[in-house]
């Protein structure tokens, strides 16, 4: 009674947010893990359990996601919040960069050495996913926005265009 909806919507703005950061991360993730697949020619059972390892890490994402949305205005809960965000996102880099220097490494799964070490070239900083949410985890201690941001940050690195699209088949 007496709730003033739109005032109230829009103060649920940093859950919108985290939605949008997640539904981002896992949309880049589809695109780079689609052009890296683009560029193999065989994959081997290590490589489908790496890609299934990824697989999970990404079907985490609902979890901190609601979490986040839950208690990011919060006076207790921001935090640890946060941080549960940035474990499951620093999961995903971690498996996604396993996925990416096994392909690209001695096993040719990619057509030949030489596009191998040029895709290794172009995807040298994917693991910079790897300090990012580091540091958003630490930020998560002392400005959850700030976080949050710099959730939003890495997720808007990832979209750039690293990996080349393959050529012509």
């Amino acid at each position: 009674e007496g709730v003033d909806l739109p005032r109230a919507l829009f103060h649920l703005w940093p859950a919108y947010a985290a939605y949008l950061i997640s539904f981002a991360t896992i949309g880049i993730i589809w695109v780079n893990h689609h052009t890296l697949l683009e560029h193999c020619k065989r994959a081997d059972r290590p490589f489908l359990y790496l890609n299934l390892l990824l697989l999970i890490t990404v079907g985490i994402v609902p979890f901190p996601t609601a979490l986040v949305g839950r208690y990011i205005l919060a006076e207790h809960g921001a935090t640890a919040a946060l941080v549960v965000y940035g474990l499951g996102a620093l999961l995903i880099a971690i498996a996604f960069s396993g996925v990416f220097f096994y392909a690209t490494s001695g096993r040719h799964l990619i057509g030949g050495e030489a596009e191998a070490k040029r895709l290794r070239i172009d995807g040298r900083l994917f693991p910079i996913g790897l300090v990012s949410y580091t540091i958003g985890i630490a930020l998560a201690f002392v400005e959850p926005k700030a976080s949050l941001a710099m959730y939003a940050l890495t997720a808007a690195f990832y979209a750039l265009p690293v990996l080349p699209l393959p050529r012509e088949r």
